[in-house]
Order: C-alpha cells, then sequence, then structure tokens
C-alpha cells in the first residue's frame, strides 16, 4: 500500500472522530519502502492528541514504531508508545505500554483510530 493511501484512511478516521476542532498531518516517504508520520489532533475541550508513526510500506503497511501522546495543556493525561523504555522492561508487552500520570501499564500495541475512541469516552463536556 502507498504511504499516501495509508495517510488518507488516516485523515478519514480524524474527520470522522466526533468533538475534533483542529488537525495538523505532515508526512514524509522513506524510500525505498518507509514512511514517517506525525499529527496534532484538538478537541472542543482544549486537549490534544500528539502522534508519530514510523511505518514500512511493502509488501504490506507495518507500524515499526508509534507514540500516541494525549494532553491537557502541559499536562499527560496519557501516551501509547513502543520505545525502548527500561522502566516497561519488566511489562508483559513489552515494549508496548502506555503512560498514566504517575503508572506505567502494559498493553498491546494500538492505533490511532482506538486511541480516537479512548479519548472521545474521556471528553469532558460542560
Amino acid at each position: 500500500m502507498p504511504l499516501t493511501e495509508y495517510v488518507a484512511g488516516l485523515q478519514t478516521i480524524i474527520a470522522q472522530t466526533p468533538f475534533v476542532t483542529t488537525t495538523s498531518l505532515y508526512y514524509e516517504d522513506r524510500p525505498p519502502s518507509a514512511g514517517f508520520i506525525k499529527g496534532t489532533v484538538g478537541f472542543f475541550d482544549g486537549s490534544q492528541l500528539d502522534f508519530r508513526e514510523f511505518l514500512v510500506t511493502h509488501p504490506t503497511v507495518h507500524v515499526i514504531k508509534y507514540g500516541y501522546q494525549y494532553r491537557m495543556g502541559d499536562q499527560l493525561v496519557f501516551r501509547y508508545d513502543n520505545a525502548n523504555d527500561p522502566a516497561a522492561r519488566d511489562l508483559a508487552t513489552f515494549p508496548h505500554h502506555k503512560h498514566l500520570p504517575g503508572a506505567l501499564v502494559a498493553t498491546e500495541q494500538i492505533s490511532l483510530q482506538p486511541v480516537l475512541r479512548e479519548i472521545v469516552s474521556q471528553l469532558k463536556f460542560p
């Protein structure tokens, strides 16, 4: 799958997510068969998701590295990533893990769509 097709899919997922007010998406091909994507999704309450993915695109798309950080201002709400974090080495799902304020928990590999669903489920309405 070409990188542009994968990015178009991400744009569709973001466009279908309720309560999104702003988006920014940047991507670049990394020949011969890889790509890098980073973006920001803003929500009506001022919270923001910053994300990045490094992926291979041939023979199929496979995300190699990822990070999805959800925050309110400078305050971390949560972050999913698969960084080689020494603090996560003892987790059964290493390198996949989730950062919460004051905690690090095991989690399976995740993608943008379930992260957006989790955010929408946590939004606070006036």
